[in-house]
């Protein structure tokens, strides 16, 4: 599992000028910066929620998404609070995502539903989908122990990353962890053929602090990755929306993603642009980090 930050609240508002894993950021860059002195509030991401180009932002359950002030839950409380007091439960039923001021984590977690809305919340509702199986009316958990579907699903909504490639060479080579192929050898062809989207917020949470073994866990989208980002090099609205949606389709299955084993492992660094010593030949033979 990927770990939190230590610098929670120290606000960076051009944190997408790294490039790379925050190119997503770039169409946005304005609002971003329009808040140079604080992190955005709730109030302002739910108004850049509402105003979502790639697709209407609504949990699993139907319900338009906005984020709501988190706030502790004794154990007592859980009892009385029934389904609300579960995570997901409450994103299905209400749309409100608990949400912490001033913190990474969560506001990755909001800009993940504004990029990838039908994705996200497809796996709201395989969430509610197994809690519906396996929690006692009123959904009041027994033990809170996630089964392998749920880790799964927690796994890609923290470290997930879409894969849009037509090329199943390009898709075998990751699953196959044949690292010096496909970020040496076959490079050009990686760039050409494949574009690489992060959903996971704890994946650009990490990125922030330059984690330096950080790995996503990656699934596919076959279409042609041309339709995603276009002649000029920058990704476009529509082919964004056609990955989501397409996305969304492999993340409902539980006949094909059935637990963390069907997610395949991809050392993000080795992407090109991504990293100064992507394209580097000893740095991806490094075997503690590309294993």
């Amino acid at each position: 599992m990927l770990e939190s930050s230590n610098h929670q609240s120290i606000w960076n508002p051009f944190f997408f000028e790294q490039g790379g894993l925050f190119e997503l950021f770039n169409p946005w860059s304005d609002w971003i910066v329009r808040h140079s002195e604080a992190f955005p509030s709730l109030s302002d991401l739910n108004e850049l929620i509402g105003r979502s180009c790639v697709a209407p932002v609504v949990s699993g359950g139907g319900f338009p998404l906005k984020c709501v002030k988190q706030q502790r839950i004794g154990r007592a409380q859980r009892d009385q609070l029934g389904w609300l007091a579960d995570y997901q439960l409450r994103i299905f039923f209400a749309g409100e995502v608990p949400t912490r001021s001033n913190n990474w984590h969560d506001f990755f977690n909001a800009w993940s539903w504004i990029h990838f809305p039908k994705t996200k919340a497809a796996i709201n509702f395989r969430h509610f989908q197994c809690a519906e199986e396996s929690l006692n009316f009123p959904w009041r958990r027994s033990g809170g122990n996630r089964n392998r579907e749920q880790d799964l699903l927690t796994l890609f909504d923290e470290g997930g990353i879409i894969v849009v490639t037509s090329n199943d060479e390009i898709w075998e080579l990751i699953k196959e962890r044949r690292w010096q192929e496909l970020f040496i050898t076959r490079k050009k062809d990686l760039e050409e053929n494949s574009v690489f989207l992060p959903i996971g917020h704890a994946l650009y949470e990490c990125a922030l602090e330059k984690h330096p073994r950080l790995h996503a866990s990656a699934v596919r989208v076959n279409i042609d990755s041309h339709k995603v980002r276009g002649s000029n090099g920058e990704l476009n609205l529509k082919g964004l929306a056609l990955a989501d949606e397409l996305a969304a389709l492999v993340l409902s299955s539980r006949s094909l993603l059935k637990t963390p084993d069907d997610l395949h492992a991809l050392p993000i660094w080795g992407l090109p642009g991504w990293h100064p010593q992507a394209g580097v030949e000893k740095f991806i033979a490094d075997s503690s980090y590309f294993r």
